[in-house]
C-alpha cells in the first residue's frame, strides 16, 4: 500500500504543500507540522486513512491486473455500440551537492519549478487557485459575459504571471543559468544518459484492454486530448470510470472528487447524457486544452479550471458548488480538499 511512495529515495518529498494534498474528511495530523511531508510521513498518512475507513479488507493485494475484457461480445459485436447506461530540478540537484561536488547544470528547455509557493511574500493559492484566478481564464462551453470577462482580464493574468516569474528569476539566479552555450554540434557531440520516471499513462490505459476495438476508442484521435466525459467516462466504452489520467495541482485530491462522482453515478444519483453530448463535452475540452496547455493538451491538466471543473461535479451530483460563506471568502479565498467535506 502507498505505491510510488513505497519505493523511492529516503530524501523524496511532496511537491504539493500539505493543504492541498489531503482527503477532504481526513486532514494531516498534527505530529506532521512540514509544509512538505516526506517518504515515510505520506505513506503513513495513507495507511492511517485506509485502516481509519476500514478499505483493507476491501484490497487485493499481490495481485496484477493483466487485462479486462466484457463477457459475450466480440469484437465485430462491440463495433456498433453507442448506447449504454453510463524531482528534483536541476538547480535543486546543484545545491545539494555543494561546491565540494561541482556539477554543470544541463537543461533542454527555459522550463523551472518554482522555488516556494510564496512569491514576493504572497501565498501563491492567492494568484492561482480562487474563483476571481479562473475568471481569467476561457473556459469549455463558456458563455458570452464569461468570454467578455476572460479577455477584459487578460492583461491582469499576464502581470500575475510576470509577478511569479520575476520572483522565481531572483530565487533561482536565473540571470545566470539561463544563457548557457549549446553544449553539443554536428561534429563533437555530448552524449549522456538521464535515467527518470516515466508512468506511461497512455500506454497502460490502451493496453489493458484486451479487445483491439476498445484499445483504439480509449485514446480517441492523436491530434485531440483523451476524450473522458468530466474526465473519467469515456463515451463509447461502457461499465468503465478512468481515475487518474487527467492531472491537476493536487491529484489526490482531484481524484478522490472523481471517485465520489462515480460512486454517485454508480448510485443512480444522476444519469449520463447521451454519447453525443458528452463527445461535444470533450471537443470543448480539447480546444482549451490546446489553447492554454501547447504541446502538452494530451495529458489533459485542469488545474487552471479546478474549482470550474468541480462545480460540474458538484453539480451533478446536487450538491451546491459554491462551497465558502460570502461574497469574499467565495471570491478570493484559495478553494482546496477541506472545501468538499461533506454535500
Amino acid at each position: 500500500m502507498g505505491g510510488v511512495w513505497i519505493n523511492t529515495v529516503e530524501t523524496t518529498k511532496l511537491q504539493t504543500p500539505k493543504p492541498a494534498f489531503h482527503f477532504s474528511d481526513f486532514p494531516w495530523p498534527d505530529s506532521v507540522p512540514e509544509l512538505f511531508p516526506n517518504q515515510f510521513q505520506v505513506l503513513d498518512y495513507l495507511r492511517s486513512y485506509a485502516h481509519h475507513f476500514d478499505l483493507i479488507k476491501d484490497i487485493k493485494f499481490g495481485t496484477k491486473v493483466l487485462g479486462i475484457k466484457y463477457q459475450g461480445a466480440s469484437d465485430e459485436e462491440m463495433q456498433p455500440w453507442c448506447l449504454w447506461g453510463w524531482k528534483w530540478g536541476a538547480l535543486q540537484f546543484k545545491r545539494e551537492m555543494g561546491v565540494e561536488h561541482p556539477c554543470r547544470v544541463l537543461y533542454r528547455t527555459e522550463h523551472w519549478n518554482v522555488p516556494d509557493y510564496n512569491p514576493w511574500g504572497v501565498p501563491l493559492p492567492y494568484l492561482y487557485l480562487n474563483r476571481f484566478s479562473e475568471l481569467m481564464v476561457h473556459k469549455p462551453g463558456e458563455g458570452f459575459l464569461l468570454s467578455l470577462l476572460a479577455t477584459i482580464l487578460a492583461p491582469l493574468r499576464l502581470a500575475f504571471s510576470k509577478f511569479v516569474e520575476s520572483d522565481i528569476e531572483k530565487k533561482l539566479r536565473l540571470a545566470k543559468f539561463v544563457k548557457l552555450p549549446v553544449l553539443a554540434s554536428a561534429k563533437k557531440a555530448l552524449k549522456f544518459k538521464v535515467r527518470t520516471t516515466r508512468f506511461q499513462g497512455e500506454k497502460n490505459i490502451k493496453d489493458i484492454f484486451e479487445s483491439k476495438t476498445f484499445q483504439d476508442h480509449i485514446l480517441g484521435s492523436p491530434d485531440a486530448a483523451v476524450p473522458l466525459y468530466r474526465e473519467c467516462i469515456h463515451p463509447r466504452i461502457p461499465q468503465l470510470a478512468v481515475i487518474g489520467f487527467s492531472e491537476c495541482v493536487a491529484n489526490l485530491y482531484t481524484s478522490e472528487m472523481r471517485c465520489r462522482w462515480t460512486a454517485e453515478l454508480l448510485d443512480s444519483t444522476f444519469k449520463l447524457p447521451s454519447i453525443k453530448e458528452m463527445e461535444s463535452y470533450s471537443a470543448k475540452w480539447d480546444q482549451y486544452l490546446k489553447r492554454y496547455s501547447g504541446r502538452y493538451y494530451r495529458r489533459s491538466c485542469i488545474g487552471a479550471l479546478h474549482i470550474w471543473y468541480n462545480d460540474q461535479l458538484c453539480k451533478d451530483m446536487g450538491w451546491n458548488p459554491k462551497r465558502k460563506k460570502g461574497f469574499f471568502a467565495e471570491s478570493f479565498e484559495p478553494y482546496g480538499p477541506s472545501d468538499y467535506v461533506s454535500p
